[in-house]
């Protein structure tokens, strides 16, 4: 959620001349680019460059005037913010072990080093690399010159880690070599940095032969080639841990091996802190969708109980209507015992449709039964139309239920969703079962 912050003319005329824009931007939670068009905005005297330098030197400078507004400029200054931004994550001290003795010879090599060896030996190169097929081998990528020490620098790699108590596995799904680790799991790649180069020359052309054709635009303009440096590089939730190592002028890749598994504590930190988050953000949602969903149902209920409530009252309605109809048969004046039956069969007929006449607790039952599966409306569904619906809209008040019929028809003939008086309590809006019926219908 976000949230609004106010200053005004002033206060922010004094913030900016009291302190850089880059230390009031990061109080206030927005980019030094935001204050600074804010201020331009406002027009608001921002420092020069350079200020902030002639101040530490001692030297006094004085901030121009802060103009007065314009007539249609506001008086006060507004930022957007989060309302609860996330923490950023804390930089864990690594503390650096002893040197890694790396060998420069392949000597029984991890099971994984060995499938990588014998699926790229007699491989050609392309584009300056072994093609390999990351679903089934270890993600390297390096030139048939460099492939012993790349081998050497993944079996120590992996020996070390299997050590401290940590999997290398190869994901088929993903093509992608997985470090697990106690918090979660991360992946890793080892890629040999290539170059362009021109193309070798082609042969000289055998003698007896006319002319010489310079112009061949079959030759590519460049090659890629291998130079034989190194890059191993972490991912997957790590972003505030070192993740990258390469080499270097000081130091090589086989060098810097320690500092890799130094970092191990501080990956398990940083998984461990966004798992945390990510259950907080997960509760979150739910308890949103929680209420959500218990909103939905409540409206739903009370939508439920006014078609109730409307169709007792127009069954009250038809009951009078059919009351005034037997009272002008009662006015004509026939007493023969036809009429008499008829009568009392019409009198039946209307105490049976008159709610009034029956338990009155069919009509102040406000109990619904609703499904529990009913989570809300889709935003594919009609909106179902009654007098609330149309009171909503600021349609004119409707004086009597011959109206209330035909704002009705005006508004199933839009909707689709009512087409006979029962037709009004409806069944909820939504099943899992039925969503295929619900859209094909």
């Amino acid at each position: 959620m976000y949230k609004q912050i106010e200053f005004t003319r002033e206060d922010l005329y004094k913030m900016v001349w009291e302190r850089p824009v880059l230390v009031i931007a990061k109080e206030i939670g927005v980019s030094d680019v935001a204050v600074a068009k804010a201020c331009r905005k406002a027009e608001i005297p921002l420092p020069n460059r350079g200020h902030w330098a002639i101040v530490k030197a001692g030297r006094a400078v004085n901030p121009p005037p802060l103009p007065k507004p314009k007539p249609d400029q506001p008086d006060s200054v507004w930022f957007t913010v989060l309302e609860n931004p996330l923490p950023k994550l804390p930089k864990v001290e690594i503390s650096v072990g002893p040197l890694i003795k790396v060998p420069t010879e392949l000597v029984k090599p991890h099971r994984l080093v060995a499938e990588l060896k014998a699926a790229a030996n007699g491989q050609k190169e392309d584009k300056g690399v072994i093609p390999l097929n990351y679903h089934k081998f270890l993600r390297v990528r390096t030139s048939t010159a460099q492939l012993e020490r790349a081998l050497i620098l993944m079996d120590t790699l992996i020996k070390q880690f299997e050590y401290k108590g940590c999997k290398v596995r190869v994901s088929e799904k993903s093509a992608q070599t997985e470090l697990v680790l106690k918090e979660g799991t991360i992946v890793f790649r080892l890629d040999e940095r290539t170059k362009q180069t021109p193309p070798p020359q082609p042969p000289p052309r055998p003698p007896g032969r006319r002319g010489e054709h310079h112009y061949e635009p079959w030759r590519p303009a460049y090659i890629l080639v291998g130079t034989g440096e190194f890059t191993l590089e972490f991912s997957g939730g790590i972003s505030s841990c070192p993740s990258t190592w390469k080499d270097r002028i000081k130091a090589s890749l086989e060098a810097q091996l320690h500092e890799v598994i130094s970092a191990i504590p501080s990956w398990d930190a940083a998984l461990l802190s966004n798992r945390i988050q990510r259950e907080e953000r997960e509760a979150k949602e739910r308890e949103a969708e929680k209420r959500c969903v218990a909103a939905a149902r409540a409206q739903e209920i009370l939508r439920l109980q006014r078609v109730r409530l409307v169709n007792n009252l127009r069954a009250w309605e038809q009951a009078e209507r059919l009351r005034r109809f037997i009272a002008a048969f009662e006015q004509k004046g026939d007493q023969g015992p036809e009429a008499q039956a008829w009568l009392e069969w019409a009198h039946r007929q209307v105490q049976t449709l008159d709610p009034l006449c029956a338990d009155l607790k069919g009509v102040i039952d406000l109990s619904v039964e609703l499904s529990e599966y009913f989570t809300g409306r889709g935003p594919w569904e009609k909106q179902p139309v009654d007098w609330w619906y149309l009171a909503r809209q600021k349609q004119p008040l409707l004086g009597s239920v011959e109206d209330f019929e035909e704002a009705l028809e005006e508004g199933m003939a839009e909707t689709n969703a009512l087409s006979q008086p029962d037709d009004l309590e409806t069944k909820p809006a939504w099943h899992p079962n039925q969503w295929y019926t619900r859209l094909h219908r």
